[in-house]
């Protein structure tokens, strides 16, 4: 399960969630693909799924800059034993937009982030006395992430990949669980590198549409790490395109 703390640093990260019956320590968050097309457009998305709700937002700064900050809770509630954990994320990315045509569009988004996790498991407790069966780290992430999109007045599609750096470190705690001090294990693979396609689609009005994510996360370097490696959610796409008011 995920765990939001008080005080998240500034930046992105996929929080950690412990899952019903064993821990986690990863999970991909939702990529903000918001396809501006001109200064001072603005995108929003609100998001839902998987016990989690996300909120994100894109501006162009000119017709081909463009900014973004994305944020995330992740709240999933404990089992009959107790075991589970919550989280949150913040993130923050600059990127370039590129046209195609008149309906395509690829965009490059240098992406960074940071956070907090934590699991708790105090099933675990029993059979390893002296311990408390908690896990908390800090998570540092940065990457990129580029996306091919399309787009049309009703309709939009987006294939995206972020390659991200994945960094853990001021892990505290004692948690032993499937005869592994978990504690150790992070402290001995702090550094992780993930390979996230997703596929967007959206549909509805010019200005509104309803948006569903299909994505994936695939650990490059450590095949068996503690993390989720796919994710499904739904959500809302809101956008203000001046250039629209413009030509009415």
């Amino acid at each position: 399960m995920r765990t939001p703390r008080a005080a998240l640093p500034i930046a992105v990260l996929a929080v950690l969630i412990a899952s019903g019956c064993a821990p986690k320590y990863y999970a991909p968050d939702t990529h903000n693909v918001p396809l501006l097309t001109r200064a001072r457009d603005f995108s929003g998305v609100l998001a839902v799924g998987d016990s989690r709700g996300e909120l994100q937002g894109a501006y162009a700064v000119t017709d081909r800059v463009a900014v973004m900050a994305n944020a995330a809770v992740f709240d999933q509630s404990d089992d009959a034993d107790g075991d589970g954990g919550r989280g949150g994320i913040l993130e923050i990315g600059v990127g370039y937009l590129a046209p195609l045509g008149e309906r395509f569009q690829l965009g490059v988004f240098g992406l960074l982030g940071g956070g907090d996790v934590e699991n708790h498991f105090p099933s675990t407790v029993a059979g390893n006395p002296g311990t408390t069966g908690s896990l908390e780290a800090t998570l540092a992430r940065f990457g990129v992430q580029p996306a091919l999109s399309y787009r049309s007045t009703y309709f939009e599609a987006a294939a995206s990949a972020r390659i991200v750096s994945l960094r853990y470190s001021d892990v505290t705690g004692s948690l032993v669980f499937g005869g592994e001090d978990q504690v150790q294990l992070l402290r001995s693979q702090p550094n992780h590198t993930l390979l996230e396609p997703a596929l967007t689609v959206r549909g509805g009005f010019e200005t509104v549409k309803l948006q569903l994510q299909l994505g994936w996360s695939f650990n490059r370097g450590h095949s068996s790490f503690r993390q989720d490696e796919a994710y499904l959610t739904a959500g809302v796409r809101g956008g203000l395109f001046p250039q629209m008011i413009l030509a009415s």
